[in-house]
């Protein structure tokens, strides 16, 4: 497997399929200096983080030192709480940048970081770059499926995946075009799912971090599908949730079976011992309590992040603050402005979900184009 696909597969799955938007990001934050933040942390750097931050300080031009430091972060920023070490590894790589490197791993993680901070139009630039040097990058062509996917272009997001042919192996390749098709329609999502069943039947799961990947495909298909059961019993394979998108999807998915005690029980702790407690997962957390709690101790919490969010107008939370104006705090016009909003970078079936509840609170007509088309 190539070095930087596990970075792909942690924090490039769809998730929020059920009844939320598709973002799940805390604050953005950038550092001047890389290591600004670590003191912060809750958590103790791996020995592996502590050896790539002492080379790196000893060879800070060793672009290679660099790259694999910033790739460090970034599979560590895909945890709960983690989320700010998006701006550490953009901080560390952005020399780089500016000196015009032609270093592929360099823009990889570059492009990586450009997806988080929802500039998915500069990640697609840096992405081919890279393809026009290195058609056959696998990286490069699953991390260029998923910005299509993600902007509501499937076909575009399937011709990525084909690159892949020749290149991969079945399991890979079969669940990047089969998510893609899956957007195209209702008869689409139903073959691609029963398709990827059958691959996962005969094949088996892959022994890497593409095992999740693949499980929350399977488990975003089956919500789609109304089926939240089957979509529980494939999150529940993940042995280690170690990471925002399955901790958001598998609260989705618990959300909409009423299993509101358990999301209570599995997030409390979570977000209790966070440093930067993730919007999403606050979210989660308030709708659970409102709907069980006579406490509103989780309301209370998310209602000054979200004051926070409006204040600077931050569009890379918009659909936290349409689901909290929606399931938390009833308010239709600020719920169907903030999915409008995230509607205008993001256009997965759940971005459309979304949109169409804020419409329908709003009392307005359904004016969205097709996810997937």
């Amino acid at each position: 497997m190539n070095r930087f696909l596990p970075i792909v597969f942690l924090w490039g799955i769809s998730c929020c399929g059920i009844i939320f938007g598709r973002y799940a990001y805390a604050e953005a934050y950038t550092p001047t200096e890389p290591d600004q933040i670590i003191a912060q942390w809750n958590t103790t750097p791996s020995e592996t983080l502590r050896v790539l931050q002492i080379q790196q300080r000893l060879q800070p031009e060793d672009s290679n030192r660099v790259v694999q430091l910033a790739n460090e972060y970034l599979e560590q920023a895909a945890q709960p709480g983690q989320s700010r070490l998006y701006g550490v590894a953009e901080a560390l790589l952005k020399p780089l940048i500016e000196n015009n490197t032609n270093d592929l791993s360099v823009l990889l993680a570059w492009a990586q970081v450009q997806q988080h901070q929802h500039r998915f139009t500069l990640a697609q630039e840096v992405l081919q770059k890279i393809l026009l040097q290195q058609p056959d990058n696998n990286t490069a062509n699953l991390l260029n499926a998923r910005l299509h996917l993600i902007q509501g272009n499937a076909v575009s997001a399937q011709a990525a995946c084909m690159r892949l042919l020749g290149h991969t192996d079945l399991s890979t390749l079969s669940a990047c075009s089969l998510e893609a098709r899956s957007t195209l329609g209702d008869k689409e999502l139903s073959e691609s799912y029963t398709q990827l069943q059958q691959i996962v039947s005969t094949q088996g799961l892959p022994d890497d971090e593409r095992q999740i990947w693949i499980l929350q495909i399977l488990a975003d298909m089956a919500v789609r599908l109304q089926q939240p059961q089957a979509a529980l019993d494939f999150l529940n394979q993940i042995k280690s949730k170690n990471s925002l998108s399955v901790w958001v999807q598998w609260a989705d998915t618990n959300l909409a079976l009423q299993n509101n005690q358990i999301v209570i029980d599995a997030l409390t702790p979570l977000v209790s011992t966070s440093s930067q407690a993730d919007d999403s997962l606050l979210v989660r957390l308030a709708i659970a309590e409102k709907k069980i709690a006579p406490t509103t101790y989780w309301q209370t919490q998310v209602r000054e992040r979200i004051a926070l969010r409006e204040q600077r107008d931050d569009q890379a939370h918009a659909a936290d603050l349409a689901i909290y104006y929606l399931d938390i705090a009833p308010d239709a016009n600020k719920a169907l402005h903030w999915a409008e909003r995230n509607w205008q970078q993001a256009r997965e079936a759940s971005d459309k979900h979304l949109l169409i509840r804020a419409q329908q609170a709003a009392g307005v007509a359904a004016v969205t184009e097709k996810a997937g088309a």
